[in-house]
């Protein structure tokens, strides 16, 4: 049986490495990685493509990346995780998920996974809330008195991520913890070593980047990539201003209503933010709120963009489309196991038409990939000058080997690793 991991690879990095190094120093058994496509779960764009970060991943150990669909990629950390559980458990070859939290306490985080489905939870998180108090802090204090961890920690991304792995678990899925190691996610520090892909991003964005320390963080295939204007842009989501700003012209308020996560009147303070933010950055920044974070606000703007309305993602939800995106020798022979349908080729699947004319019916797994197509799309135009659209259609899975010793990441090797 293989051995799973949810993605991003926003670059592929040293913590990555560190992850995958340990994962290989207990098992030999296949790793499968359901790795993000066109957009993050914050809701912005990757700054490598999808098939070149998949290449990248196979190159440094894993041996199978598939997409994880929009549809669950962007989306809240508990929809996050389900689609990427779901989607894992679908293959019937995954016996472990592998995953990493800022606390190397199972039992724990186990207890907070627990916590959320006890009646307790709910009546102090309406008594919370009712006091003022956000839901993420409310949350955070209750898990905080139930655990006894930090809040500091509870607050991380990745304990949160992980906390949602465990409640969407099914019981032939066994946990994998690995302890984060190195940089918080969110640190915008450049470390000697083992930095969050976050500082890695903003330092490739300074005017002058510090290549001979980025270089110390990532492999030499992403170093390459990074630096090749031709194959990483550099992506900008502030290229997302004008078309927003012309679909909420041509748009009612109620047709607002009908994309998924437009509640709380969210379409009126949308609508008024576009009103008087001369950037995207700032109508980012008119729109968070109390109840509303930058992420939510993100994902919002992507669905509004793409028109993922509720009644869609309710048709969806629990589909699933495995679509490759890279694989090795052992990943090839792994895919002749997985127990679904594989896309390999999108236009077996869909046409140009379908993206256009939206006149045949297509089934859930179809609409979950015209969906990414048109993801792909929309990250394309956030160029100077904008990509060539419809890259889905003309790029096949790629085919590489992993290589050992190419770069200073592929001696991290680690000693211990924690089981359920």
């Amino acid at each position: 049986m293989a051995i799973g991991i949810i993605a991003e690879y926003n670059p592929f990095h040293a913590g990555h490495a560190y992850q995958i190094a340990r994962i290989k120093n207990f098992s030999d058994a296949e790793i499968v990685a359901v790795m993000s496509g066109s957009f993050t779960q914050r809701g912005e764009p990757t700054i490598l493509d999808k098939w070149t970060r998949a290449k990248i991943a196979v190159s440094n150990g894993v041996d199978l990346v598939f997409e994880l669909p929009f549809v669950s990629a962007v989306r809240s950390a508990q929809d996050f995780a389900r689609g990427g559980i779901r989607l894992l458990e679908s293959f019937g070859v995954v016996d472990k998920l592998a995953f990493g939290a800022e606390v190397a306490d199972l039992s724990a985080l186990k207890l907070a996974a627990k916590a959320f489905d006890e009646k307790f939870f709910a009546d102090k998180l309406h008594a919370l809330m009712s006091q003022g108090i956000s839901y993420a802090a409310a949350v955070t204090k209750i898990l905080a008195e139930v655990t006894a961890l930090d809040e500091k920690i509870l607050r991380q991304p990745n304990t949160i991520l992980a906390i949602e792995y465990l409640r969407a678990l099914p019981e032939k899925i066994s946990p994998l913890l690995i302890p984060r190691h190195g940089a918080a996610y969110d640190d915008s520090t450049l470390h000697e070593k083992f930095s969050s892909a976050s500082a890695i991003r903003q330092s490739i964005r300074q005017s002058s980047p510090p290549w001979q320390k980025i270089s110390a963080q990532v492999d030499d295939e992403t170093l390459t990539a990074l630096r090749d204007e031709k194959i990483s842009g550099l992506v900008d989501e502030k290229f997302l201003f004008r078309p927003l700003l012309t679909k909420l012209l041509t748009v009612s308020a109620a047709d607002l209503r009908k994309i998924y996560g437009m509640t709380e009147g969210l379409e009126f303070r949308l609508l008024n933010a576009a009103s008087t933010a001369k950037n995207f950055s700032e109508l980012v920044k008119l729109c968070v709120g109390r109840r509303f974070t930058e992420s939510r606000i993100r994902r919002l703007i992507l669905h509004t963009l793409l028109d993922v309305t509720g009644e869609l993602i309710a048709e969806v939800d629990e589909s699933t489309c495995a679509r490759v995106l890279a694989f090795n020798d052992k990943g090839r022979a792994l895919l002749k196991k997985i127990s679904v349908p594989v896309v390999t080729k999108v236009a077996k699947h869909l046409n140009r038409r379908d993206l256009t004319e939206r006149t045949r019916t297509l089934t859930p797994p179809q609409k979950i990939l015209l969906l990414d197509v048109l993801a792909t799309d929309l990250r394309a135009i956030l160029f100077e000058p904008p990509k060539i659209r419809r890259a889905d259609f003309s790029t096949s899975p790629n085919k590489t080997e992993a290589v050992t010793g190419k770069c200073a990441l592929a001696s991290i090797c680690a000693s211990s690793a924690t089981f359920a």
